[in-house]
């Protein structure tokens, strides 16, 4: 008997896709996926489909692999997941964009103190702020901590080193940042992400309650956060249930699930006046923003 590697699951993907009055052909990862209605040759097909079983593996080389794919192809991909009820679940992946955020400016950050004002304690895992006036204006300003009942403020570890590398506390921040390193593994890798969403104007608050690593406003006003954002090593591989899991939770609080990883590097500029040499070009990571959500078709 000759056992053709997931073909179970492409055929019942194909069976439902047909039901629900799409065109279908192979092609592109496993099917291009018409709109209803449309003849292959009259208009271009929307999307690709990706298709996976229960039991099957996604590695984020994977994930980058499907969207350097869909950019290249000016088409959307589709994860499609068969279940072991025959039952088909798809999800759409795109790049997450940060619309409706208002720039940041330096001001935002609150008023800059002098060096050595404020008193500061590293207690394990959390930074405290001492200074009355400093605590009240990075809380209330940008939501920074948790202000307690004393006017303190209590940091987190990416919280701190982002202040202090903004200059607003009176901490080495190389040394602050080996520190933080020995009491949390992945700590680099979630401060970068922590400091491009600062520097895109977002409000970042750990979203643990929600298994993620952060949760994510738009402005300090906003009641409820917009996306759960989770930082991935590079090496991660997803097992369906874990992502279905995620993006189940997510949808169930109305919020997009953002998986983040850093991916292949790009050259930066040191500065204008040496930009002719390679000498002055420095390298820096990638931070990929990759949004997944149930579909319905």
């Amino acid at each position: 008997m000759e056992i053709v590697p997931n073909f179970g699951a492409r055929y019942l993907t194909y069976k439902d896709l047909k039901e629900r009055g799409y065109i279908v052909h192979p092609g592109g990862v496993d099917f291009w996926l018409y709109p209803r209605g449309a003849k292959p040759g009259e208009k271009p097909a929307r999307y690709f489909v990706r298709i996976l079983s229960e039991r099957a593996l996604l590695a984020v080389k994977d994930l980058e692999e499907l969207l350097v794919l869909a950019h290249n192809m000016r088409k959307e991909p589709i994860i499609a997941v068969v279940d072991d009820e025959s039952d088909v679940t798809y999800y759409e992946v795109k790049e997450a964009k940060f619309e409706g955020v208002e720039p940041r400016s330096e001001q935002d950050e609150g008023k800059r103190e002098k060096r050595g004002k404020s008193t500061v304690f590293v207690l394990g895992d959390k930074v405290v702020v001492r200074n009355a006036d400093l605590a009240e204006t990075l809380f209330k300003n940008r939501f920074y901590g948790r202000l307690t009942k004393e006017n303190s403020l209590l940091l987190s570890l990416v919280e701190a080193a982002y202040l202090i590398k903004k200059g607003q506390l009176a901490l080495k921040f190389e040394r602050f940042v080996e520190y933080a390193s020995s009491v949390e593994a992945d700590f680099l890798t979630k401060y970068a992400v922590y400091e491009d969403l600062r520097e895109k104007g977002l409000i970042i608050k750990t979203g643990f309650k929600f298994g993620s690593h952060f949760r994510v406003y738009k402005t300090i006003n906003k009641k409820h956060s917009t996306d759960l954002i989770h930082v991935l090593p590079g090496e991660h591989v997803f097992s369906m249930p874990e992502l279905a899991r995620a993006v189940r939770l997510a949808h169930g609080v109305k919020k997009r699930m953002i998986f983040v990883y850093q991916t292949s590097e790009k050259t930066v500029k040191k500065s204008a006046a040496h930009a002719a040499h390679p000498s002055s070009r420095k390298v820096a990571p990638l931070i990929r923003y990759v949004d997944i959500g149930r579909m319905k078709l």
